[in-house]
């Protein structure tokens, strides 16, 4: 049987990292302890290639089975290809990296968000240059854009305040950190936020109409039925490959970080280039086909998703697991530096100018694209020159 490319990265990934972690487990160190951080980096990245194929295949075919929409089940499948990504998270906050994961939620918003205005320059134009935006963007998904641009800001400049007086008058000292609590609580706003948001757009754009003049709706769009088994082994393989991928690239952001000598904001910005290239394909892979919408949703998904799903679900493990932190106590588990305050702030920008290039008139040009693409140029641009300060 001859083996698709996800398949055979997959497969390679687990030849690469499986030893590596069993020899770890051993403590043998036969390979030289310089390339294998290098070894790790490149066998976590096929495995997540892998991992991340076969959680979109496997939510598309649970869709197709439940007569989804291709944008809806496109954000379905967005939302697995994120797993493996949630896994490199698990893995820092349980060695206590909490800077490191929060950066790295953040950060992937602004390689994801150059992704979309880069993809929807390539979307096929009508007469006057347009390309007409779904209905599901236009009215649901520019909500979350507004509601995600008003909670970086707001929250941000509260840490920015915090972070420029530290200030203590009478009796009370202005805290520095954020503590277990107060993550928790962000963090399930976030989350909270995003069901409410799954819930109305699978209600009212998710189920197929035979009746609708849209193929997309109509689900006229043929597509490849995978049997429940087929299915059930997909989820298995993609979790496992999850797990594995996200130690693997947890511990080459350690080395990075502790050897090599990166600012943490290059050695995040490294992690979310390499971790997210699967997505990429995907996307890619998807437009190829002529699933536009898949293409779409996935593009539009890497943003929302990664602020309401990854990064309120950063914020959640934190809380909890700094709870537990001797270390911390559930005191002070984020400091409120400079890095923390700049890339949420960031995020407020990032999603407002999304917003206003959707709602004007629910389509997009090339000159949206291309303005889109140079705010988030110039905003990589500051976090990779000044980040490194």
């Amino acid at each position: 049987m001859k083996l698709k490319l996800w398949q055979l990265s997959y497969v390679i990934g687990i030849a690469i990292v499986a030893p590596l972690l069993l020899l770890e487990s051993l403590s043998l160190h036969i390979l030289p302890e310089a390339i294998v951080p290098y070894l790790e980096l490149i066998g976590g990245i096929m495995i997540i290639a892998g991992a991340c194929e076969a959680f979109v295949l496997s939510v598309e075919g649970i869709a197709h089975n439940m007569h989804l929409t291709d944008y809806v089940s496109g954000i379905y499948a967005s939302i697995a290809s994120t797993i493996p990504e949630l896994s490199v998270l698990t893995f820092l906050i349980l060695s206590g990296q909490y800077e490191m994961a929060w950066i790295l939620a953040l950060a992937t918003i602004f390689t994801n968000s150059l992704v979309f205005a880069l993809y929807t320059l390539v979307l096929p134009k009508d007469e006057y240059g347009n390309y007409q935006l779904p209905d599901a963007i236009q009215h649901v998904g520019s909500d979350l854009l507004s509601m995600g641009s008003v909670i970086s800001l707001s929250v941000g400049l509260s840490m920015m305040l915090v972070h420029l007086f530290p200030m203590s008058s009478t009796n009370i000292l202005i805290p520095q950190f954020l503590d277990s609590g107060e993550l928790l609580l962000f963090g399930v706003c976030l989350v909270v936020v995003f069901i409410a948001y799954l819930y109305r757009i699978t209600k009212y754009y998710g189920h197929c109409d035979s009746s609708s003049q849209d193929p997309h709706i109509a689900c006229e769009i043929e597509h490849e039925q995978l049997p429940k088994s087929t299915v059930g082994v997909y989820l298995v393989i993609a979790s496992i490959g999850a797990l594995l991928g996200g130690e693997a690239l947890s511990s080459f952001a350690h080395f990075a970080i502790d050897e090599i000598g990166l600012p943490i904001i290059h050695a995040a910005l490294l992690l979310v280039i390499f971790g997210g290239t699967p997505e990429y394909i995907i996307v890619a892979s998807s437009h190829r086909k002529k699933e536009l919408e898949i293409a779409l949703s996935n593009a539009f998904g890497g943003i929302v998703q990664v602020f309401f799903v990854i990064f309120g679900f950063t914020m959640i493990a934190s809380g909890i697991i700094g709870f537990f932190d001797p270390l911390h106590l559930g005191l002070e588990i984020l400091p409120i530096e400079l890095y923390s305050v700049v890339l949420l702030l960031f995020a407020f920008p990032t999603m407002f100018i999304l917003r206003v290039m959707i709602t004007d008139d629910a389509k997009i040009n090339a000159l949206e694209s291309v303005a889109m693409i140079a705010v988030f140029v110039m905003m990589l641009y500051i976090l990779l020159v000044y980040g490194g300060i």
